[in-house]
């Protein structure tokens, strides 16, 4: 997020000079990854304070630390009379949770020419680029209120504007000039004919600004970050409006934001001829309990409450004084505050960590931790290597490809219940399946001598009680010849480990798994008379389902020491 310093002066009256600021960010606030004459650019990485994507978050940030005023004031649910005098835009929402406030204003009379340079100089000190005079007004605002806008040519768009899943094998072209190909987990919008847009991620082609532009369709809206991020990361889309839909909107914002772009299009000779604001339009209202005990017991100091006070209504908090302690309004914008705990953190910050005095820990020093273990991973990885073996990582899930293609239950796999996508749905129970996967890809890619292995964690079901994590050991071996079980069992017991000097090789009929090897080529591994693993040939019709007709033997066996 790269903030501009000429903009954020305009709505802040720095009372210290911006050097200071800048020293200041990082120990109250956020990160800094860049600073110029021109911008300060912070760094968001893993940061959940959805306010700081917006010019005025900042503004109201920088106002606290530094002890300066704001040249505005944040909104009280501004009411936007447009609704009720103006004709309605025909517009359907087909599923209010993927789409609970969606917004969309007609307005007539604009021409389109270049950017005054004033609003030039503002985007390219944020980083980005000026496109025209109606464009560029949707960047300005959501880099001001950090909420995203789209214009659609309202000449382009035919009939009702719907908000909509796609249908299966449907397809766009998006502003990119790139056709995508969409399916039931893309939300779109689109009109009586055709998509005209992937919602919140990019606009479509046929719909776009161009130089004969006289009307827009002024798109605002709330949409569920979860789809959203998902359709990104199908497309490989990534733009500074999908980042803000993912980390959370605020109807209060979008109300403000909606009506500054309005009055902007009016000011360019744009005329509001239609508007119509769909969904719940009222931010929830947060009031959350604050003890001073708590407050002095967690942070390790005693903060006087007239501080806490202080610092909590610099961020835009309103404090109730129950007693020693306090009900506190969390203001609309900090979507991040939930708990006491994040109250908490407010105050500290504020305060000052730097100020925290370090203390030494009380109580018994706690015991050595065994390192058994981990040596033994380290010896283990050691030898496999010695021996030629090349290490993988592979993901914790099934990819659906192998879930399909080996036939795999689903029932008895744990399900995560929001996955970022369907490759990351089911996590994995065996790691020989995701070697198999490997093995196979390398194969196709031309290399006949393969020998790689995996050491990590799979993820048993367990009915009634929470999934048992299990370390495990495989290995999966090509080697172009008609038996590589051979092989890999020589590897094996060339592997000189005490761990292993137990594991005998055994008949036993009792893995379930038997079914995907073998029938000949399969021994269970066993050791004190239990079955830890086995070593044997994937069967050649699961093989060849991977895209290779070439012998593969797999190895699995349980860690544990």
């Amino acid at each position: 997020m790269k903030v501009s310093i000429k903009w954020l002066k305009e709505l802040v009256d720095l009372k210290t000079p911006v050097e200071e600021l800048v020293r200041l960010l990082p120990l109250r606030t956020i990160g800094t990854k860049e600073v110029t004459d021109n911008f300060i650019e912070l760094d968001m990485k893993g940061y959940n304070r959805a306010d700081l994507l917006s010019l005025r978050g900042v503004a109201l940030e920088a106002a606290a630390i530094t002890n300066s005023p704001t040249g505005f004031k944040p909104a009280v649910i501004e009411q936007i009379t447009y609704d009720a005098d103006f004709p309605k835009v025909n517009i359907s929402v087909e599923d209010e949770k993927l789409c609970p406030v969606y917004c969309l204003a007609k307005i007539e009379g604009l021409k389109v020419k270049p950017t005054a340079q004033e609003e030039v100089k503002k985007l390219e000190d944020s980083g980005m680029r000026t496109v025209n005079n109606v464009a560029d007004v949707t960047n300005l605002v959501m880099l001001e209120y950090g909420q995203p806008m789209h214009a659609f040519d309202a000449e382009k768009v035919r009939g009702c504007v719907k908000v909509r899943v796609a249908k299966e094998n449907e397809k766009i072209t998006t502003l990119d000039g790139k056709i995508r190909d969409l399916n039931k987990e893309d939300l779109l919008i689109g009109d009586e004919n055709e998509p005209i847009g992937i919602a919140g991620v990019m606009g479509g082609k046929d719909s776009e600004i161009s130089e004969n532009t006289t009307s827009i369709l002024l798109e605002a809206a709330i949409f569920d970050p979860i789809s959203l991020r998902k359709s990104s990361l199908r497309h490989g889309l990534y733009s500074e409006a999908s980042r803000r839909f993912q980390h959370g909107l605020t109807k209060t914002n979008l109300l403000q934001a909606l009506s500054t772009a309005i009055k902007m299009y009016e000011k360019l000779g744009g005329k509001l001829t239609a508007i119509t604001l769909t969904g719940d339009l009222k931010d929830e209202v947060k009031k959350v309990k604050l003890s001073q005990s708590k407050i002095n017991s967690l942070i390790g100091v005693e903060i006087p409450p007239n501080e806490v006070e202080s610092s909590l209504k610099k961020l835009g908090f309103t404090l109730e004084k129950e007693g020693q302690d306090w009900e506190v309004t969390v203001p609309y914008w900090r979507m991040d505050i939930d708990i006491e705990e994040d109250l908490i953190e407010e105050v500290a910050r504020m305060y000052g960590y730097e100020k925290i005095p370090p203390k030494e820990l009380e109580g018994e020093m706690p015991q050595k931790i065994d390192q058994s273990f981990p040596k033994f991973i380290y010896d283990l990885k050691k030898a496999l290597k010695e021996a030629g073996l090349t290490e993988v990582q592979t993901y914790s899930f099934y990819s659906s490809k192998t879930i399909n293609d080996l036939r795999l239950t689903i029932y008895d796999l744990i399900k995560i219940s929001n996955p970022i996508s369907s490759e990351t749905e089911y996590m994995r129970d065996n790691l020989w399946p995701n070697l198999l996967e490997v093995t196979a890809i390398n194969i196709k890619q031309g290399y006949k001598d393969i020998a790689i292995f995996e050491i990590g964690k799979v993820y048993i079901l367990q009915k009634g009680d929470l999934p048992k994590e299990q370390y495990r050991l495989s290995i999966a071996l090509s080697n172009g010849t008609t038996n590589p079980v051979e092989e890999l069992y020589r590897i094996f017991q060339g592997v000189n480990l005490p761990h292993f000097q137990g594991v005998q090789l055994s008949k036993s009929v009792t893995l379930t798994q038997k079914e995907y090897f073998h029938p000949t080529r399969f021994q269970a591994l066993e050791d004190d008379g239990q079955t830890i693993g086995f070593i044997a040939e994937i069967h050649p019709r699961f093989v060849n389902k991977f895209g290779t007709e070439q012998r593969i033997a797999a190895l699995e066996v349980k860690l544990v020491l």
